[in-house]
């Protein structure tokens, strides 16, 4: 078994190697040149001059059908992914990844991904204050992506003692005019109409973001379930929107 376990993690490291698989095409290739050019032997011009359009046709061929493009994308995303691995075994603490990630950051300032994942690390480390100011740098270079804006509006929410601001509504209200269907931004907005009062526009966001969510599932049944009690508040003279 562990002879066999050895045999197929070789052949495995083998043919995850792009230069074996572009050796044993060649291979395949001469095999196939020989093959179709023996009948013609006696005729070695004609030789000669099938021989490099069958390698050509080969390579061509294995090119676009054999997807020799996306085999060198997954080995070279593999490679990426050993060497963030082998990165991370050798990091001790999250704020020594936060320090290497902001080093990194100091010499390439431009990389909004960057800064959402500095972010992404402050707050599993409950900083707040560094969470959004990442989150902020995120967002100015990239204000187009939906995730930056969302976490950036809902680290000022949090530094806000979970209450909402101009900024904050604003943030969610563009979410929402680039994006009808943007569940975040569906939700606090949501929250937001109800601690206000204005339960007919919660109601609107909910059942919304109610047709988002699988119909049997816990999402829908808490939306289900909120839109209740706001029908309730209304029901008992509460204020309704205007819109």
């Amino acid at each position: 078994m562990a002879l066999l376990f050895f045999g197929g993690h070789v052949l495995s490291e083998i043919l995850m190697n792009e230069w074996w698989l572009v050796i044993l095409l060649v291979v395949l290739a001469v095999f196939a040149c020989t093959l179709i050019t023996y009948p013609l032997r006696r005729n070695r011009l004609v030789s000669l001059l099938l021989a490099p359009i069958i390698f050509i046709m080969v390579f061509t061929g294995y090119y676009f059908w054999g997807d020799f493009a996306r085999w060198q994308e997954y080995l070279h995303r593999n490679e990426a992914q050993e060497l963030a691995q082998s990165m991370l075994k050798s990091i001790k603490s999250p704020q020594e990844l936060i320090d290497k990630l902001k080093a990194k950051l100091d010499a390439q300032p431009e990389s909004a991904k960057g800064w959402y994942l500095l972010g992404r690390l402050y707050s599993s480390q409950k900083d707040n204050q560094n969470a959004s100011l990442a989150f902020a740098k995120a967002h100015q270079l990239k204000p187009e992506d939906e995730q930056f804006a969302v976490n950036y509006a809902h680290s000022l929410w949090q530094l806000s003692n979970q209450q909402f601001n101009p900024d904050i509504l604003e943030i969610f209200h563009t979410l929402l005019k680039n994006n009808p269907r943007q569940p975040d931004a569906l939700a606090m907005l949501a929250m937001h109409a109800y601690l206000s009062h204005d339960y007919e526009a919660a109601i609107n966001y909910w059942q919304r973001l109610l047709q988002l969510a699988p119909a049997q599932s816990e999402e829908a049944l808490a939306i289900r379930k909120a839109i209740a009690k706001a029908e309730k508040q209304i029901n008992r003279g509460g204020k309704k929107s205007d819109r």
